[in-house]
């Protein structure tokens, strides 16, 4: 038997803790856990993830303690399910229970399913904000989401003779946000 690597994954780090997750992955016996903040709709910026199936060897187990958290999309589910057992691991999530190895077609259903599971999660949550934003707006209370880049800072860079392009290479924004500002 090989080792076993856990993976882990939070949404964003405000108001979210990953230690329960890894506590539970490591008393089920993973060696390592690997952590990612970031949305799960997405493979793109998951380096743990690779990381993680990047080390997997003959014999090894990559442990997920829900579906959702390796991904909230049928497609990105399986193919990280393949990748894991192309490299001649296994693929294990502790709830439901599912153990893939690329032999039952039942554990492929299961991922399916807890995949399309995933994306209605998905949906519901977005369409829930949508119409939370639109309630918002109808009461005049909606502020979007609040400002990132000094205003202030920009124009007095401005108003010294420093030109917008510079501006933006200096506080690190871009060039529309320094134009933005300048018209606010």
């Amino acid at each position: 038997m090989g080792k076993t690597l856990g993976y882990a994954r939070i949404s964003s780090d405000q108001g979210q803790d990953i230690e329960s997750q890894k506590a539970k992955l490591e008393k089920l016996g993973a060696v390592v856990v690997f952590c990612d903040t970031g949305n799960g709709s997405s493979l793109n910026g998951r380096d743990q993830l690779e990381a993680a199936i990047r080390l997997l060897e003959q014999g090894d187990e990559l442990l997920a303690l829900h579906p959702d958290r390796l991904a909230r999309d049928t497609g990105d589910l399986l193919t990280i399910a393949k990748r894991v057992v192309e490299r001649g691991a296994i693929l294990k999530i502790d709830d439901p229970k599912i153990v893939f190895d690329g032999t039952d077609m039942m554990a492929e259903v299961m991922l399916t399913l807890f995949g399309m599971i995933g994306m209605m999660e998905k949906h519901f949550i977005k369409a829930r904000q949508r119409r939370g934003i639109e309630a918002a707006k109808l009461r005049n209370a909606y502020r979007g989401k609040p400002a990132t880049i000094d205003f202030h800072k920009v124009k007095e860079l401005h108003a010294e003779g420093m030109r917008p392009t510079d501006i933006a290479k200096t506080m690190k924004i871009g060039r529309a946000s320094v134009y933005r500002a300048l018209a606010a």
